[in-house]
């Protein structure tokens, strides 16, 4: 089933708030290759923000947005997606709907804090160059399966 995206997040941020965890269905490049089009992501309410966290916002009505925190300033912080090379987003706290808890891809799940999610934000490229070449590499492996 489709559901609009206006009735599907006014259900998640209702949900989120009573203190519930949501699962939602990842669409989109922009977190790749932590996140793809597909993945099942596990969002619960937001507690102490990090960096390295990947959060859902929105930065203005009706717009959503799930990256990475890579910096976290006085009223506002700075969100990158792992798939982009150059558009990075700064939002206020107030637009953080939800943290993701975990990412689910088949029988896989990695949960926020664990090894796995350390090591996947520690490795993946912070440097625009780096990033670039890191998703042509990882775009050309993923057509050949």
């Amino acid at each position: 089933m489709i559901v609009a995206n206006d009735i599907l997040f006014s259900n998640v941020k209702s949900e989120i708030k009573a203190g519930k965890e949501v699962k939602i269905t990842a669409k989109g490049n922009s977190m790749l290759p932590f996140i793809r089009t597909g993945d099942t992501v596990v969002l619960g309410k937001a507690h102490r923000l990090r960096t390295g966290m990947v959060v859902l916002v929105e930065p203005q009505e009706g717009v959503y947005i799930l990256h990475r925190i890579v910096k976290l300033g006085e009223n506002e912080m700075t969100l990158y997606g792992d798939g982009n090379l150059g558009i990075k987003e700064v939002v206020p706290y107030t637009s953080v709907i939800a943290v993701v808890k975990s990412v689910c891809r088949g029988s896989k799940q990695i949960f926020y804090g664990s090894l796995n999610w350390k090591v996947r934000n520690f490795l993946w490229p912070k440097n625009k160059f780096l990033r670039k070449y890191s998703l042509k590499i990882y775009r050309k492996t993923q057509k050949k399966h």
